[in-house]
């Protein structure tokens, strides 16, 4: 047996929670090596925030684009004010982020108004992952989403819920006994509380 091998039994039997006793002889192999490996200690899931979670940030940053001379300049608005650029007026309304542990997204409410005769103007969300569902239809600028940055500002993401830590079964537990809290079984669930879900918080 290698020790690639060796090293990957090792590994799958602290997943299974088991303890394996390894004696490898041979060329190549580790010689006469008892290997008692550790029982797995089981891991509870990592803690995500719900899709409705947002946290807010001062700043937000866009990209805008001339199309008359192609030339492309990237500007940061602090939120409730307004920012300028030759005929384009930018001003942020609020700027939000997805915490770490969600996709990486950011969305400003934004109004954009063109001073020149007939300029288009624009008032609402834009999505930096998704510029789709806010356009600036100009024919001068385009302008897009590009991120928040600053002091974080409300809302404010609540804190990680504490996802609970599976427990393994002992492994000379009789199978045959229904499990506790299962079907035709009188006995309660472990435990009295709610498996702990995600909070949604913050919002457009």
């Amino acid at each position: 047996m290698s020790m690639k091998h060796f090293s990957r039994l090792a590994a799958l039997s602290g997943l299974l929670g088991v303890t394996v006793a390894v004696t490898v002889t041979g060329p190549g192999g580790l010689g006469m090596v008892p290997a008692a490996l550790a029982v797995g200690t089981p891991l509870a899931p990592p803690a995500v925030y719900g899709s409705g979670v947002w946290q807010g940030k001062g700043t937000a940053v866009v990209r805008v684009l001339d199309r008359l001379d192609a030339h492309v300049e990237v500007i940061s608005v602090p939120a409730g004010t307004t920012a300028h650029y030759k005929s384009l007026d930018i001003t942020a309304g609020r700027c939000l982020e997805r915490p770490k542990t969600l996709s990486p997204d950011a969305a400003g409410w934004l109004e954009l108004h063109d001073t020149h005769p007939d300029g288009a103007t624009f008032k609402g969300w834009m999505l930096a992952a998704e510029p789709g569902l806010g356009v600036f239809e100009s024919a001068v600028y385009d302008v897009r989403m590009v991120r928040c940055e600053g002091a974080d500002v409300a809302p404010m993401a609540p804190p990680l819920p504490t996802p609970a830590v599976p427990v393994l079964a002992p492994s000379g537990e009789d199978k045959s006994a229904p499990a506790q809290g299962a079907p035709g079984s009188d006995a309660p669930p472990a435990g009295d509380a709610p498996p702990a879900s995600p909070e949604s918080g913050g919002e457009y």
